[in-house]
């Protein structure tokens, strides 16, 4: 057990465990364009998001906050793991279930923040981007309303050539 009881044994073992593995379908020229319009709008995109000689001349990336599984999403790996929950775990993020332990009992969360760190490698038309999310590390603190758990979890991007392409960090407060 851990120092506040908070994290058992089971939930410590599936630290580092991918789940929620996507695939999205191929990206388009078009999808980068209609992402650039929207997250610039009411301005105008960046020209380059929209030039038919970037695309023609293999030079168009996307935009680095673009959400490629926004609309949809080509393939979800399986999860044999996954357990049903009540829902009123999921209600608060709980993720646990996802690798087959039952989430704590806490029933309230906030968010406790996000952060995105780039590579550098940029998504072009064509690619095939993987998702795949882990549970990096829990803290427990001790708060004036008692015991409350940290959920760090890490998403992580890559092209179908396996680069990396990004990985979003968010920490979920449960207590």
């Amino acid at each position: 057990m851990s120092e506040l009881g908070l994290v058992r044994p089971d939930m410590a073992a599936i630290v580092g465990q991918p789940f929620g593995v996507m695939e999205s379908y191929p990206v388009t020229a078009s999808d980068i364009r209609r992402w650039a319009i929207a997250v610039y709008h009411p301005e105008q995109p960046p020209a380059h998001y929209l030039d038919p000689a970037a695309e023609a001349e293999g030079r168009l990336v996307a935009p680095l906050d673009i959400s490629v599984f926004a609309w949809a999403v080509a393939h979800r790996e399986p999860n044999a793991r996954q357990i049903e929950v009540d829902p009123k775990y999921t209600a608060v993020g709980a993720m646990e279930h996802n690798l087959g332990v039952q989430p704590p009992d806490l029933f309230r969360a906030l968010n406790g923040g996000l952060s995105v760190d780039y590579t550098g490698v940029r998504i072009r038309p064509g690619d095939v981007i993987r998702s795949s999310t882990v549970i990096e590390r829990y803290e427990e603190k001790e708060s004036r309303l008692g015991a409350m758990l940290v959920t760090h979890n890490a998403t992580t991007w890559t092209n179908q050539a396996g680069e990396e392409i990004k990985t979003a960090r968010m920490a979920l407060i449960r207590y």
